[in-house]
């Protein structure tokens, strides 16, 4: 195998000082804990447990209080017929009763005794906290995922330009050897010159590189939650092992797409059964402490408490709403429809993504290899064509010529290593097993 060597340079680009190193686990086992939108996450987890707790106390029993106090300036006078007081029939008097000063107050007992809405609200509660747990699933998949992408690309940058600066250091040998022969009138001074043009050339390719480099442990810092001012810095050897291709089908029943569609179509079935439950009474029972003080001042003045008390059974049947529920129920079966639906479609997408995924492991395998090949034979080229420069059998532009195809074939093999690597996180992902839970 290929060994690459580590980057050493390109740790000193965010930092000026020693910051520890950490692997693709590492930081992605970082990123699953301290990643802000996994936090907001579990924070929407919290609230669904609230909510659970919200619905579960709508079946305790509901007490309220109530008081109201009223000062008559004038008291409210009753018309009344005479005749009740043995006066003639078709007379009539207003009478004020009551005293001037009013005190209530009620306590009130509810207890729902039958509510079908209530049972099945709390099975779709139960739910909803399964999806949020789906959700910081899935959060927890793409932030790994994109941990991962972003963590292989900046090792190839890191591998990139380690490459290029081997390729400087060997150009700068033949730079020295061409500037040789030109003082002793062996080359030609233009010859220096359009090497020195390829080196400024790489040294800006380097540039560019270490500045993409920064961008990129920016970004993994940002992924797994860690300030921009602290120090990071990542192991730049890319595992350069084949992997193993899966020989048997996948289901990839694991998909969290399809464990939250699940989800779905069950809550599609409770809200459909609490539609339902919506053509049945609902029965309560309830009690009532009632307490009502009157009184008046002044020199006969007068205080009276008159206290009742009483338990009531109370039903409620919305009878005809006018289909307003027979058209919600119409909506809900269609919703389930489209659930279905997209079921079937996730399914499919879940066995295309599979087969992909195992197609370009196979492919990318073969391709590491063979590129390696390619690595290893460019270099021999390469170095025979700078012996045979140094003898000067051949010209520049050999050499220029066969320096292009090493680096061609070094940024070939770094990227089928980074497709292959892509490859697997892709096979992880369309099966499920990104993560483990």
């Amino acid at each position: 195998m290929l060994r690459l060597p580590l980057l050493l340079c390109l740790s000193l680009l965010t930092s000026g000082v020693f910051a520890q190193q950490l692997s693709l686990e590492e930081l992605t086992e970082k990123a699953l804990t301290h990643n802000l939108d996994v936090r907001s996450s579990q924070l929407e987890q919290q609230i669904t447990e609230s909510r659970i707790k919200e619905v579960k106390s709508s079946a305790l029993p509901q007490v309220s209080f109530a008081g109201d106090y009223k000062y008559y300036i004038k008291i409210p006078a009753q018309v009344i017929p005479l005749s009740a007081f043995g006066g003639p029939e078709g007379a009539y008097s207003a009478a004020a009763f009551g005293l001037p000063w009013n005190l209530g107050s009620t306590v009130q007992a509810n207890q729902v005794i039958y509510n079908p809405g209530i049972m099945i609200g709390l099975k779709a509660a139960k739910v909803g906290r399964e999806v949020s747990e789906l959700q910081i699933r899935r959060t927890k998949e793409d932030i790994a995922y994109n941990v991962a992408v972003s963590y292989y690309n900046a090792q190839t940058l890191a591998q990139q330009v380690q490459f290029l600066e081997g390729n400087i250091e060997a150009l700068d040998r033949s730079i020295r050897i061409t500037d040789l022969q030109f003082q002793n009138q062996l080359g030609k001074g233009i010859d220096v010159d359009r090497l020195r043009l390829n080196k400024v050339s790489m040294q800006t390719q380097i540039e560019s590189l270490k500045a993409d480099y920064v961008k990129l442990v920016s970004l993994l810092k940002f992924l797994a939650g860690i300030p921009q001012q602290d120090e990071l810095t990542i192991n730049n050897t890319i595992q350069e092992s084949t992997v193993v291709v899966p020989t048997s089908q996948e289901s990839g029943l694991n998909r969290t797409e399809l464990l939250l569609l699940d989800r779905q179509q069950f809550a599609n079935t409770l809200e459909q059964k609490n539609i339902k439950a919506g053509f049945l009474p609902t029965v309560s029972a309830y009690g009532v402490a009632n307490h009502s003080v009157f009184a008046i001042g002044g020199d006969q003045s007068y205080l009276k408490g008159i206290p009742a008390y009483w338990l009531g059974l109370q039903i409620n049947w919305n009878i005809f709403d006018g289909y307003t529920r027979r058209h919600k129920l119409s909506q809900k079966q269609l919703e389930g429809q489209q659930l279905s639906l997209n079921l079937q479609k996730t399914k499919e997408s879940i066995s295309m993504d599979i087969t992909n995924a195992r197609t370009q492991m196979s492919v990318q395998n073969q391709n590491l290899k063979t590129s390696e090949e390619q690595v290893k034979l460019a270099q021999k080229v390469y170095e025979q064509t700078q012996l045979q420069f140094k003898e000067g059998t051949i010209d520049i532009s050999n050499l220029i010529q066969t320096e292009n195809a090493l680096r061609e074939a070094q940024n070939n093999f770094l990227t089928s290593l980074v497709k292959l690597r892509t490859a697997e996180l892709d096979w992880k992902k369309a099966t499920g097993n990104l993560i483990t839970q």
